[in-house]
C-alpha cells in the first residue's frame, strides 16, 4: 500500500508482470484488479477487470482519460441465477438478459368482478386437488402404524380397506381414513360446477391465449440464443439425454417387424413345441390354414388402419395376429399352456434394446394387466415375471434396469359380471387389492408378490372412455350389481382410495409406493379430466383438455403430467393436424411423448425415436423443444430418485431451473422462461382472488410509466440527431 502511494509506476508494472504470468497459466481468463479487491475488503462486487494493455499504459503514464480505447474493463460473468437471490443478496452479474421478460400490464378496469370470481374458483379447485392427490384429507398416524405389532386389514362396508391394530385398546379403530365416496362425489360435483362456469372459462381462456403469445414472443426473440447455448453444451445432445417411454402397453410393446421375425423363428426352431392342449405350434398354424408364406406384416394384420378410427372394438381386435384370438393367447399372454414363455422372450427383447442404448438413450415403463377376475392373478403374474427364463435374446426374469412396471386395471365390470353373476363390484376390488395388502403386511408368506411389487411404480386404469356408463351416485361397491358399467369417476375413486391406504401403509414400512396414472381424456366426456385432476400426478393422453379450457389451465398451474401419443391419436381419435400437443407444449403444460402401442402404430424398430421424429416434423419443434419434452418424460416417470439425479442433475427436485442443462440439453434460457411464467400466473391468480387486482394494477401502471419514460430517455440520449417522424411525440 505504501509503495503504491509513493511509486505508482512500479506497482502497476509489478501488477502487469503478475497478470502476464497468470495469463501464461490460463490465457483465456481475465484477472481481477488487486487494488479494487483491497478497497472492497477482498470482495469484488462489480467484478471489474482491467485489460493487460490498459495496465501496461498505466504503468508508463500513457493513460490520461477515459477516452483511451485500451481503458476497457472486462467483467467476470457470474453463473446465471437459477432462482431469485435470498433477501439482501444481489443478482449475479450478466452481460445481457437471458430472455425477454414479459411484463403483464392491463388497462384501467381490466380486472372485473368476473375475473375475481374466476380466480376464487381456481384457488378452490386447487384446494380440492390438495384434499385428494395432496393427501390433506387422509388421516393416519405414522408413528402408530410403524410401531404396531399386530396390524390387520379388511374391506369396510364403504369399499375401502381399513387397517387395525389387534393389540390396541380399540382393536376396531381404523388407523388410515380417506374421504368416503359421499364426500368425493360432492367435491367432484363442485369442481364440475366451477370449471364449467362462464367466468372461469373466460378467464382461463384469456390466460392460455396470453401464454401462447408469450411463448411465440420468446421464440422470436431468443430462438437463436437458445440454439447457441444448446450448441455450447458440449458432451451432450438429444440422442445422449434420457427419454422415458411413460406410456407403453406390454402386449404391444414390440414392433410389428420384430414380432413377425420372432414368430417366424419359433415356427422354424420349435415347430413341435406343444403350445395348446394336444396341439403343437405347427399344428396350430396348419389348422388355421397358415404357412411360412403368411409370416409377413400385412398378413399378421396388426398395424392400425382406417378401420380402427373411432372404433375401440376394432382396435382391440388388432392385438390378435391373423385376427385369431388363439394366436394372441399363445404369444401375448402371461398365462397359457407354455406359461407365457413366448411373451416373456418378446418383452425381454424389448427391454434389452433399451439396455443396449441402440441409437439413443431410452427407458420404458411397460404395463401389464390385472383384471380382477380371479384372486390368483397377482401370484400368477409374479411367478411369470420372476421366472429365470432361458430363451430369447437375454436370459433371466422379465426385469430390467431400463424398465419399471405399471399395472393396468381394465374397467371390465361387464365381463366380470357375466362370469360371476352372483358377485358385486366388491368382488373385483377384493381380487385386485387383497393380495397387495397381504404381501405388504406379511411378505414372508407372499414372497413372490412382495418381490414383484418392488418393481412396480404405478397403477393405470384403461378402457374405452366413450363406452356407455351408468350414473353411480354414492353406491358402495357391494351394492353395485347392475349389468351396466359404473361411471368413470366412481371406478377411479375406488382405485385411488384403496391405493391411498396401501401407500400410507407401505410408506410407514419403508416400502416403495405407487402412483396412480390412468388413461384419461383420450375420448369421451372431457370432464373425466376433472376426476384425474383431483386424484392423479399425471395421466396418459389428455387430448380432450383441448375442449375444456378451465381444466387445461388448472393442469398447467399444477403441472399435472400428460403423456401424449400423437401417432396413436392419429389412428384412433384425433388426426395429427388437429392434435393439441403443440398447443399444450407451447403454453407450458407438463407434456411429453410416448408410444402407447408400437405393434399397432409404428413402422420402425425404435418406436420412441419415431414418435419424437414425427412430432418434430409435424409440429415444427426445435431441438430445444424436443429436449424439454424428453426432460418432462423423466420428471413424470416412476424411476427412483437416484436415476433422476443421474439424468437431470443433483438438484433437479428444487425445480426445473435447477436441472443440469448438461444432462438435459435444455438451455437455462428455456427453463427460466417456463419457471418465471408459471410463477407469474400463480401470483396473478392469488392477487386477483384476494381482491388486490385493482391496487396492484394501479401500481404496475405507475411503474410501467416510469420504465417507459426511462427507456425513452435512453433512446433520446443515445443519438445527437433523430430524424423527425410523425409519431415522435408518442415516445
Amino acid at each position: 500500500q505504501q509503495l503504491s502511494q509513493t511509486s505508482p509506476h512500479i506497482i502497476f508494472y509489478l501488477k502487469s508482470i503478475f497478470i502476464e504470468w497468470i495469463e501464461m497459466q490460463d490465457p483465456d481468463q481475465p484477472h481481477a484488479d488487486p487494488d479494487l479487491e483491497e478497497i472492497t475488503g477482498g470482495v469484488n462486487p462489480t467484478h471489474v477487470l482491467y485489460s493487460r494493455e490498459y495496465l501496461r499504459k498505466q504503468s508508463i503514464g500513457e493513460t490520461s482519460n477515459g477516452d483511451d480505447e485500451s481503458v476497457k474493463k472486462v467483467r467476470i460473468q457470474d453463473p446465471p441465477a437459477r432462482e431469485r437471490p435470498a433477501s439482501g443478496e444481489q443478482w449475479p452479474y450478466r452481460d445481457s438478459l437471458s430472455f425477454t421478460r414479459s411484463l403483464i400490464f392491463y388497462g384501467a378496469g381490466s380486472v372485473s368482478e368476473e375475473n375475481t370470481q374466476a380466480c376464487k374458483f381456481i384457488n378452490e379447485s386447487r384446494n380440492l386437488r390438495k384434499r385428494y392427490f395432496g393427501g390433506d384429507a387422509t388421516n393416519f398416524n405414522k408413528d402408530t402404524l410403524r410401531t404396531a405389532k399386530a396390524l390387520k386389514f379388511a374391506f369396510g362396508d364403504d369399499g375401502v380397506v381399513e387397517v387395525f391394530d389387534a393389540n390396541a385398546d380399540d382393536p376396531k379403530k381404523n388407523l388410515i381414513t380417506v374421504p368416503l365416496i359421499d364426500q368425493f362425489q360432492k367435491d367432484h360435483k363442485r369442481l364440475e360446477e366451477m370449471v364449467t362456469h362462464g367466468a372461469m372459462r373466460s378467464f382461463c381462456f384469456q390466460r392460455l391465449q396470453l401464454l401462447s403469445s408469450s411463448f411465440k414472443t420468446h421464440i422470436v426473440a431468443n430462438e437463436s440464443s437458445e440454439a447457441k447455448d444448446q450448441s455450447n453444451l458440449l458432451g451432450t445432445d438429444f440422442f445422449r439425454i434420457m427419454k422415458v417411454d411413460n406410456h407403453i402397453h406390454g402386449a404391444a410393446a414390440m414392433s410389428a417387424k420384430y414380432f413377425v421375425q420372432f414368430v417366424r423363428e419359433k415356427l422354424d426352431s420349435e415347430p413341435d413345441t406343444e403350445v395348446a392342449p394336444g396341439k403343437t405350434l405347427k399344428q396350430v398354424f396348419n389348422d388355421a390354414g397358415l404357412d411360412v408364406d403368411h409370416l409377413n406384416i400385412d398378413a399378421f394384420s396388426v398395424l392400425a388402419d382406417y378401420s380402427v378410427y373411432q372404433r375401440f372394438d376394432n382396435f382391440n381386435d388388432k392385438y390378435s395376429p391373423f385376427k385369431l384370438a388363439n394366436m394372441r393367447r399363445i404369444f401375448l399372454k402371461t398365462t397359457n399352456h407354455i406359461e407365457g414363455r413366448y411373451f416373456a422372450e418378446l418383452l425381454k427383447g424389448v427391454m434389452y434394446r433399451h439396455e443396449r442404448n441402440k441409437g439413443h438413450q431410452s427407458t420404458a415403463e411397460l404395463r401389464l394387466s390385472i383384471y380382477g377376475m380371479e384372486r390368483n392373478e397377482w401370484l400368477d403374474l409374479a411367478k411369470w415375471m420372476l421366472t429365470d427364463w432361458k430363451g430369447g435374446e437375454k436370459e433371466g426374469p422379465v426385469l430390467s434396469s431400463h424398465n419399471r412396471w405399471l399395472i393396468q386395471v381394465p374397467r371390465l365390470w361387464r365381463i366380470y359380471r357375466a362370469k360371476h353373476a352372483n358377485q358385486s363390484f366388491q368382488g373385483m376390488l377384493d381380487n385386485i387389492f387383497i393380495p397387495l395388502f397381504e404381501a405388504t403386511l406379511h411378505p414372508e408368506d407372499n414372497a413372490e408378490i412382495a418381490e414383484l411389487l418392488k418393481h412396480v411404480v404405478g397403477f393405470d386404469s384403461v378402457d374405452d372412455e366413450g363406452a356407455s356408463e351408468a350414473h353411480s351416485g354414492c353406491k358402495r361397491p357391494h351394492e353395485w350389481v347392475e349389468n351396466t358399467s359404473p361411471s368413470y369417476s366412481w371406478q377411479l375413486y375406488y382405485i385411488w382410495a384403496n391405493l391411498e391406504v396401501l401407500n400410507k401403509l407401505r410408506d410407514t414400512k419403508g416400502l416403495n409406493t405407487f402412483a396412480f396414472r390412468p388413461h384419461a381424456g383420450e375420448t369421451g366426456d372431457p370432464l373425466h379430466l376433472a376426476t384425474t385432476y383431483m386424484l392423479c400426478p399425471s395421466i396418459n393422453h389428455g387430448i380432450n383438455l383441448h375442449n375444456q379450457v378451465s381444466l387445461q389451465y388448472l393442469y398447467y398451474l399444477d403441472q399435472v403430467g400428460l403423456s401424449i401419443s400423437p401417432l396413436s391419436n392419429n389412428f384412433l381419435f384425433r388426426k395429427m393436424a388437429t392434435n393439441p400437443f403443440p398447443k399444450f407444449f407451447r403454453r407450458g403444460l407438463n407434456c411429453t411423448l410416448s408410444t402407447d402401442d408400437p405393434l399397432l402404430f409404428h413402422m420402425s424398430d425404435d418406436a420412441l425415436l419415431e414418435e419424437y421424429a414425427v412430432a418434430r416434423a409435424s409440429f415444427d419443434l426445435s431441438m430445444t423443444d424436443i429436449s424439454e419434452i424428453a426432460r418432462n418424460s423423466v420428471l413424470q416417470s416412476g424411476f427412483e430418485d437416484s436415476f433422476k439425479r443421474e439424468w437431470l442433475g443433483e438438484n433437479y427436485a428444487r425445480g426445473i431451473t435447477f436441472c443440469d442443462e448438461k444432462k438435459t440439453n435444455v438451455p437455462l434460457i428455456r427453463a427460466k422462461y417456463r419457471a418465471e411464467h408459471l410463477a407469474i400466473e400463480h401470483m396473478l391468480v392469488h392477487l386477483i382472488a384476494a381482491g388486490k387486482g385493482d391496487s396492484v394494477l394501479e401500481e404496475m401502471k405507475v411503474q410501467f410509466g416510469l420504465a417507459r419514460d426511462a427507456h425513452r430517455q435512453i433512446l433520446l440520449d443515445s443519438f445527437d440527431n433523430i430524424p423527425a417522424f410523425p409519431e415522435q411525440g408518442q415516445l
